[in-house]
Formats: structure tokens, C-alpha cells, sequence
């Protein structure tokens, strides 16, 4: 599969969210809140940059805590988004990070569970994105997330972080790796840039509203 991705069209530089709050953390199934309009549910390994993403992607500075030391995430936390005034809030979803080996086994599958918890509940209409950092490659932990989004019918877009960190054509050639094992086409997005931030904004914007009617 090829990827065309140097001459993308001119983003729309999109303002910041009007609403963007953290709502909950939850532990287990039990502590979710009620779902509203539409969810997005963010999942990557524990360094892939979900919450440098997550505030350059909303337009603020530390709504989620970013941190030096990878998997300090161990909660699922809830954060309600309005996009536009006088819209219908949705949920962004940050699940915990997977492939965090200096964590405790135990710890690590309570995790997992956590996560497979989520994703199996009945939470309306949602769609995952699944983060990657570009310069890693695909490997069985991806493989098997796009597995499980598939098997419970849940819509995913593959987003590659980092893009900053490599030249124009590494990059061009790392999209066509994820977009060929992967399938779609990958969002590039850099939390340094804003690169790929309308694009992320043009994927979820539409399918929350539609939800919503």
C-alpha cells in the first residue's frame, strides 16, 4: 500500500475545545459514569504521548498529567468535552498504557482486565483511537487490540505519534508499515507541531454529532 502524504491538504486550524474537563478516574466496571452522546477511547502502550496528545488535541495545557516515568496511568479517566457551545458533550477516554514492563505482572494484567472491562461494556456509540509511537513499528500488543476492537464492532483509527521525531520520508514510509498491517490510514500527529490535530478533530467531530441526533 502507498501513502501520498507529501502534499496534505492546508489544515483548518480548529480553536481549542469550549468545554474540556476531567470528570472521574475509575478503578472498576462499577465506578463508569453514564455514558453521554458519544465516547472516544484513547489506547496505546504506556510512552506512546496519549496525554501530550490529549492537551494539544483539546487546546490545553495540562488537562492530563504528563508524566516522565511511563504507566503512571492506572486508571481509566474521563474527561467531558464540548466541542462547540450549545453541543452535545462526549466523553474522551484515556485507558491505561499496556506494554509497561517495569510494572508488577499482577499489576500489569489488572490493567488489561481493566481495559478489556471497558471496551466490553455497553457504552453507546464510540470509536477507539489507537495511539502508536511511529518510530516503534507494529507489534503483537497493536495486533492484538485491533483483534478485540474488531471482534466487539468498535470503529478505530490508527493515530502514529511522534511524527516530529523523524524526517519527511521516514515518516512517509513508517505510515505505509501501519496503514499495510494495520489497515486505514493513520492519522501523523505531533504534539509539538499540531500536526494532525484538524484531522483528529475532522474524524471524531462528525460521528459524535450524528450520534447525538
Amino acid at each position: 500500500m502507498s501513502l501520498n502524504i507529501s502534499t496534505p491538504k492546508t489544515p483548518i486550524d480548529y480553536p481549542p475545545a469550549t468545554e474540556a474537563v476531567f470528570t472521574t478516574s475509575a478503578s472498576m466496571a462499577r465506578q463508569f459514569p453514564e455514558p453521554l452522546a458519544f465516547e472516544v477511547a484513547l489506547l496505546g502502550r504506556s510512552n506512546c504521548g496519549k496525554s501530550s496528545l490529549i492537551n494539544r488535541w483539546l487546546g490545553r495545557k495540562s488537562l492530563a498529567r504528563v508524566g516522565a516515568t511511563p504507566g503512571r496511568t492506572r486508571l481509566i479517566n474521563f474527561f467531558k468535552v464540548t466541542w462547540i457551545a450549545g453541543a452535545p458533550s462526549i466523553y474522551v477516554v484515556d485507558l491505561p498504557g499496556y506494554g509497561y514492563a517495569a510494572a508488577p505482572k499482577d499489576m500489569v494484567e489488572s490493567w488489561r482486565r481493566l481495559v478489556e472491562d471497558y471496551l466490553a461494556a455497553d457504552r453507546g456509540a464510540r470509536m477507539a483511537l489507537l495511539l502508536m509511537d511511529i518510530r516503534r513499528g507494529v507489534h503483537a500488543e497493536e495486533l492484538s487490540l485491533v483483534g478485540l476492537l474488531t471482534s466487539l464492532g468498535i470503529d478505530y483509527r490508527v493515530v502514529a505519534t511522534k511524527c516530529d521525531k523523524l524526517s519527511a520520508g521516514r515518516a512517509r514510509q513508517a505510515l505505509a508499515a501501519l496503514a499495510s498491517l494495520l489497515g486505514g490510514y493513520p492519522v501523523a500527529f505531533s504534539s509539538l507541531s499540531g500536526q494532525g490535530r484538524s484531522e483528529l478533530i475532522e474524524a471524531v467531530g462528525p460521528k459524535s454529532a450524528a450520534a447525538a441526533d
